[in-house]
């Protein structure tokens, strides 16, 4: 056997063996090389680089390079897998657009499987498949299940004293962002806050609420944890809020029987700004019963004086202790004798009475048969209330004993 047989046949041996013998890294295809049919050799896949991978909204993006052989032809196919360790481990093929075999360079995997993963691309060229690339850096699957419903406490009461800083607190998912958004009623103001909650879950916050109005604070609460993530339903708590003290806005009297005249059936109307706690008027009242009345034969006298001051004095016991205050007459509605108005309950005879409306804010007295001398008659003119000490709102407030001048009235 001639020279040129023998380096023929020593070629065609290389090759086979390095088709045959080759590792993943050895995968190798045939290729002719000029004219002469006899003269080839192998041309191996390389591996292409790490690929890069990314992940949002639950999903995963993959891209690599351009992939080419030892002799630099290029490879337009590949294959896309993952690892759920850096090392090591099962080897997953890739689902979604990065399934099966793929002629770009680039793929997403939509709804990637909790937990961290690392991928690979291998290059594929006709019927071989070359080595496997290392593996990318790790992403995670986003979380996509929102955190549960935080919780919110918040005070019964807030006042003057403590609009400033009023503090809130609760429980939250561990570590996530919770933002509390206070609000008046109809929701004219209101003054958000994000804080944190601890590895616990606990979380607290300071507000300052000047900003919003009286009479009620509602509060909203949402937790988003590090994925983006917000809860569906908001945590919810509601405060009372009275950081103004109440005030008289109104005093009237009315004429039950002769013009000019006082006589009984007349009545005296307060209005104020705000409920006032009842048994801070009559101390047997009930300080959340609504609208309660005292009346009765001899159980409430409204005393003028020759002074002009109307006063009330009551003796039931239904009342208790009585503050309701006195008004000044302008003009002479008494002479030189003070007249007493009471009634005893006989036929013919009208009862005193005093009585707290809650749906209107105001406290009437009600002059009943009169009991002494003198008749006055007097112009209409503008009254004075001088309420008294300790009447209060049902935040316990007080009730300013400064004179309040109501406009022209008259019996």
């Amino acid at each position: 056997m001639n020279r040129t047989a023998r380096t023929r046949i020593a070629c065609v041996v290389t090759a086979a063996l390095a088709v045959t013998w080759g590792g993943p890294a050895a995968n190798a295809y045939w290729q002719a090389l000029g004219s002469n049919a006899g003269a080839a050799r192998a041309d191996s896949l390389q591996a292409v680089a790490a690929p890069i991978a990314s992940a949002s909204a639950g999903a995963a993006s993959v891209s690599w390079q351009q992939g080419t052989t030892a002799a630099g032809r290029p490879v337009a196919r590949y294959t896309v897998a993952r690892y759920a360790s850096a090392a090591g481990g099962t080897k997953v093929a890739a689902g979604g657009a990065c399934s099966g075999n793929i002629d770009a360079l680039t793929c997403t995997e939509a709804a990637l499987p909790a937990g961290t993963w690392y991928y690979t691309v291998t290059p594929v060229l006709g019927d071989w498949a070359g080595a496997e690339s290392a593996r990318s850096l790790g992403v995670a699957a986003a979380e996509t299940t929102p955190p549960p419903t935080p919780t919110i406490s918040a005070p019964a009461l807030i006042t003057s004293s403590t609009v400033g800083g009023v503090q809130v607190s609760g429980n939250a998912e561990p570590l996530s962002s919770v933002t509390i958004t206070a609000k008046d009623a109809g929701a004219v103001h209101s003054v958000p806050k994000t804080v944190s909650a601890d590895s616990l879950g606990q979380w607290s916050a300071v507000m300052d609420l000047t900003t919003l109005n009286d009479p009620t604070v509602t509060y909203s609460v949402v937790a988003t944890d590090a994925a983006g993530n917000v809860s569906v339903v908001a945590g919810t708590a509601t405060s009372s809020k009275d950081t103004t003290a109440p005030a008289v806005e109104a005093l009237t009297l009315l004429n039950g029987g002769s013009n000019n005249n006082i006589d009984p059936g007349d009545k005296v109307v307060i209005k104020f700004s705000e409920a006032l706690d009842p048994s801070s008027i009559c101390s047997n009242w009930s300080p959340t019963g609504g609208s309660q009345v005292v009346a009765g034969s001899e159980q409430v006298t409204v005393n003028v004086g020759t002074d002009q001051v109307l006063s009330v004095a009551i003796g039931s016991p239904a009342c208790g202790t009585a503050r309701i205050g006195s008004v000044k007459l302008d003009g002479n509605y008494v002479g030189a004798t003070a007249l007493s108005f009471h009634g005893t309950g006989v036929s013919g005879s009208v009862v005193s009475s005093l009585a707290w409306n809650a749906a209107t804010n105001e406290l009437t007295i009600t002059l009943g048969s009169r009991f002494g001398t003198g008749n006055s008659v007097s112009k209409p003119g503008s009254h004075r209330y001088t309420p008294a000490a300790g009447m209060t709102d049902r935040n316990g407030y007080a009730l300013p004993t400064t004179p309040f001048t109501g406009a022209a009235s008259k019996f």
